[in-house]
């Protein structure tokens, strides 16, 4: 079977498709992420199909039509026009010849993606919906598959629904008024990881103060802030804790410079190194850390920074698992609260087993194959027949 994973180009919308993704090709199918090219070493081996705009297209695209920062304004306007309209706008013609080419008997896109659902319905194929953080709200939802569903019919596509949902994300993690929808899979999470470990890591080593907690510091891969990093290493250093700082990948390690013997710089590593021996997760919220490092049973202290972060960060907060703070300054005695509180390591290692609790990338292929298979078998028997030939 041919499978099209789809996303928008940024680390957070792509990488949690690649559990499934790496599933799938393992058991022997041919699968590809139809993204920017620019994606393309960050997804590798995973083969990319080359399609639709850069996020920096889209946000200056976003602000011609509307005025609006689509970097920080989540009002459902805003969402809508970027992911739903601009965005399916900027890349539709590409992807539909994109897709037409690779052929996929299966489309998995994520949540925020409707290039994926846009060439699944024109090709008329099975779809499936990947949840990449805690539910949307239904304003946004509502606003962007509006958007997209405008943009289908402009173009002689009827859209379609998915035939079931995946979401990595716990209930414990979703908002008090979630209910799971009916078609909803739960898909247990794991930090990222590369399929053959970076020749040019290792793990950083802090003579003489090896004994001390170790603190991992990261503001994700879009919040590009080195003075808000370099606070947060002032404040961690009234701590006696050592630290890894992890920077934005498009800033370089040069960009922050702190006393190499309590702290550590690097760029851009997978999760699941940077988390190992971590006993505490600084992070700016990103859902993607939220969710690596409460897999992995590490809590957290949160400095959310825009878009769908306070979110993330309340719900972890409300676990037990973590604290959230409003300032740099305040990381340092947060920091040393959860180390000195055993309830947050509890409350992480709860958190951590309900993850776990849920269906493997393997099983939760199975299932999606098989509903492909039903609702391609049932669209072929409810289809017309064909008008005999005179």
């Amino acid at each position: 079977m041919r499978i099209l994973f789809s996303g928008t180009p940024a680390f957070g919308h792509l990488l949690p498709l690649l559990p499934l993704e790496r599933a799938a090709r393992a058991a022997g199918h041919r699968t590809a992420v139809l993204t920017h090219p620019s994606m393309a070493d960050a997804l590798a081996p995973t083969a990319v199909v080359p399609a639709g705009p850069t996020l920096e297209a889209v946000m200056t695209e976003v602000h011609r039509r509307t005025g609006a920062d689509a970097a920080t304004d989540m009002s459902p306007g805003t969402a809508g026009e970027f992911f739903g309209g601009a965005r399916v706008d900027l890349g539709a013609e590409e992807a539909l010849a994109a897709a037409e080419a690779f052929a996929p008997d299966l489309v998995v896109a994520e949540s925020a993606d409707f290039l994926g659902p846009l060439v699944a319905a024109r090709l008329g194929v099975p779809w499936v919906s990947h949840a990449v953080g805690i539910a949307i709200e239904a304003p946004l939802a509502e606003a962007m598959k509006a958007a997209a569903v405008r943009r289908m019919r402009d173009r002689g596509i009827e859209p379609t629904e998915p035939v079931a949902s995946v979401d990595p994300w716990p209930a414990c993690l979703q908002r008090d008024n979630w209910e799971p929808s009916a078609d909803r899979i739960a898909l247990r999470s794991s930090a990222h990881e590369e399929e053959s470990e970076p020749a040019a890591w290792t793990r950083p080593e802090f003579p003489g103060r090896d004994h001390l907690p170790r603190v991992l510091v990261t503001l994700g891969t879009i919040v590009d802030e080195p003075d808000t990093l370099a606070a947060i290493v002032a404040s961690l250093a009234g701590q006696e804790v050592n630290a890894i700082v992890a920077v934005n990948p498009a800033s370089g390690t040069d960009s922050l410079v702190v006393d190499a013997s309590r702290a550590h710089v690097v760029g851009f590593v997978p999760m699941s190194l940077l988390l190992d021996g971590v006993d505490v997760v600084v992070s700016s919220g990103g859902a993607g850390t939220v969710l690596a490092s409460l897999s992995s049973g590490i809590p957290m202290v949160v400095l959310p920074k825009g878009l769908d972060k306070p979110l993330n960060a309340e719900r972890a907060t409300a676990t037990g698992a973590a604290l959230t703070v409003t300032g740099p300054g305040e990381v340092g005695a947060a920091v040393a609260r959860v180390l000195a509180e055993s309830s947050f390591f509890a409350a992480a290692t709860t958190t951590s087993e309900l993850i776990a609790g849920a269906r493997t990338p393997e099983d939760v292929l199975t299932l999606l194959l098989e509903r492909a298979s039903t609702t391609t078998t049932t669209a072929t028997a409810s289809a017309p027949a064909p008008t005999p030939a005179h």
